[in-house]
Formats: structure tokens, C-alpha cells, sequence
């Protein structure tokens, strides 16, 4: 393409080719995936489907990652924030959820990232257990979701 030719935005994401997209969908136009949501889980699934060859809409009640993708630290968590609240289901569901996206849906997308956690003389010996019992709950969480170790390292101390 030279410097003079139009740049075609048919596969870019730009306002023109979403107001297209939209005016088609409004006209009746059929696709074979509806994604309602495009934070981190809405978007793979958009993704995986057009990866297959799937005609896909993807919609959200903003744009691409306007909210909690957008503002958050892009990690995709397994559940120990709601079990640290006593919300179990949630919990095992975050944890299978998050599963799916790292051993099916997504694994190009999605990795376990270590981080170190400093217990210290410092550390009192409460905080150090209940830190402790939390990733051996993580741990039982990834278990539970049927996550393989392969997939998800357990914690180990250095």
C-alpha cells in the first residue's frame, strides 16, 4: 500500500467500522456467536469463536474494555478474594472459570505469573499463617476447578 491509497479499515478497530458494524447488525444481519460483554472473559470468547471461523458480534455497554479490563491490573483471578469473603460458590466458579481460560479456551492468552510474597521477621506470626493458609486454599480452589499443577504451579516456599 503507497502513502496516497486510502487506508482500508476493514479490519482495524475504528469508529467507521463500528458504525458499519452496527448499522448491519440493525439491518438484520445474522452471525453465528453473540458475545454480550467484552471484559476479559466476553473478549476470548469473541476471539476463540472468530478463531474458528465463526461470524461473530461482540457487544458491550460501552466499548472494548472501558471498564474492569481497562482500569485493572489484566489479571484473571481464581476466587481467593471471594473466598476470603465465605462466598464459596463464587469462589470454585472463578477458579473453573479461570480453568477453562488457561487449559481450553485461551491457554495463548492466558499464563500463571509468579509473585513472591515476603513473610519477614517482620510478619507477625498470625499474618504469616493466615497468608499462608490463603494460598493453600488457592491451592485447594485450583484442585476443586479440576486445574491441572502443569497448568498452575502450587506455592512453594523459598
Amino acid at each position: 500500500m503507497s502513502r496516497t491509497e486510502p487506508r482500508s479499515d476493514s479490519f482495524s478497530l475504528t469508529a467507521a467500522r463500528r458504525s458499519r458494524d452496527l448499522d448491519r447488525l440493525a439491518a438484520g444481519t445474522t452471525v453465528d456467536v453473540l458475545v454480550i460483554g467484552l471484559g476479559a472473559t466476553g473478549a476470548g470468547a469473541a476471539l476463540d469463536a472468530a478463531s474458528r471461523g465463526l461470524s461473530v458480534a461482540a457487544i458491550d455497554a460501552y466499548d472494548l474494555a472501558f471498564g474492569t479490563s481497562r482500569w485493572s491490573s489484566k489479571l484473571i483471578h481464581g476466587g481467593l478474594r471471594y473466598l476470603a469473603s465465605g462466598q464459596l460458590g463464587v469462589a470454585h466458579e472463578s477458579a473453573v472459570e479461570r480453568g477453562v481460560l488457561m487449559e481450553r479456551t485461551a491457554p495463548h492468552l492466558v499464563r500463571a505469573q509468579p509473585f513472591v510474597l515476603p513473610l519477614t521477621s517482620l510478619t507477625s506470626r498470625r499474618n504469616a499463617a493466615l497468608a499462608q493458609a490463603g494460598l493453600r486454599a488457592g491451592d485447594l480452589l485450583r484442585v476443586s476447578a479440576g486445574t491441572a499443577r502443569r497448568t498452575l504451579p502450587g506455592p512453594r516456599r523459598l
